[in-house]
């Protein structure tokens, strides 16, 4: 047992130094010499994810759940192998799973939305989405998520402009979230004030290409075409080194 602590306590230290590798090698003889250790077994799947070996990965995670309870990261990661093994049903069950979780922590809702969203379970990464926000209020980010999986859904926009709205009010300094909601606005026949919510934007300090060509397009619909050249000129900065990517 101690032998046990000694080992898993240098694994954590390793992980906390970044040295991924030797964490690794270490579970990996771990389990050499105790292959009924389903924790280190869970230990050494989180550490083949997290360097990106999702077979490793899954192998690993497989072996732990016929010996402990996985937790709800192991979970989470078994679901993600499995999704980019191409077996979709067996992530979504998974996924669905730690979503009806309320012991899965709040920060892991995040991927489970992602990673249903991702399988086109739009509902079910929605109610996610939901949960966070029951859960935590100010999470301007699940509020975005909100409004997103209710615009896949093809809801009514007022309840996705007032999701974007609600992000957008706890992050003002979200790009996204403002032009969003602006392009929704403009969508929804209020020109005027998407122009409103984007003409103090200082285009110089946006970095996304999509958010500013989004707001260009509503300057140049409103044919305010002093702001809209504002925008074109920071597209064409944003863009430039990536025409010369090879």
């Amino acid at each position: 047992m101690n032998l046990h602590r000694d080992m898993a306590d240098r694994c954590f230290e390793l992980v906390g130094l970044g040295r991924i590798d030797e964490a690794t090698e270490m579970a990996e003889r771990a389990v050499e010499g105790d292959p009924e250790d389903g924790r280190f077994w869970q230990f050494l799947g989180l550490l083949r994810h997290r360097q990106g070996d999702y077979p490793g990965a899954c192998a690993a995670l497989e072996t732990a759940s016929l010996l402990v309870p996985l937790e709800p990261a192991s979970r989470c990661a078994l679901a993600e192998c499995h999704a980019r093994a191409g077996r979709k049903g067996l992530a979504c069950d998974l996924y669905r799973q730690l979503g009806r979780d309320e012991r899965c922590p709040t920060t892991l809702l995040s991927a489970v939305a992602a990673g249903l969203g991702s399988l086109g379970e739009n509902e079910a990464a929605l109610a996610a989405c939901r949960k966070i926000v029951r859960r935590d209020p100010e999470h301007h980010h699940a509020h975005f998520g909100v409004a997103f999986y209710l615009r896949r859904l093809g809801r009514p926009l007022p309840s996705v402009i007032a999701a974007i709205s609600r992000a957008h009010e706890l992050a003002p300094q979200v790009s996204l979230y403002r032009v969003s909601l602006a392009v929704l606005l403009d969508h929804s026949g209020q020109r005027e004030e998407a122009c409103d919510l984007l003409r103090d934007v200082d285009p110089t300090a946006m970095q996304c290409s999509s958010c500013l060509q989004r707001a260009m397009a509503i300057f140049q619909e409103a044919g305010d075409w002093e702001r809209f050249e504002a925008f074109r000129v920071q597209t064409e900065a944003v863009q430039k080194p990536r025409r010369h990517d090879v």
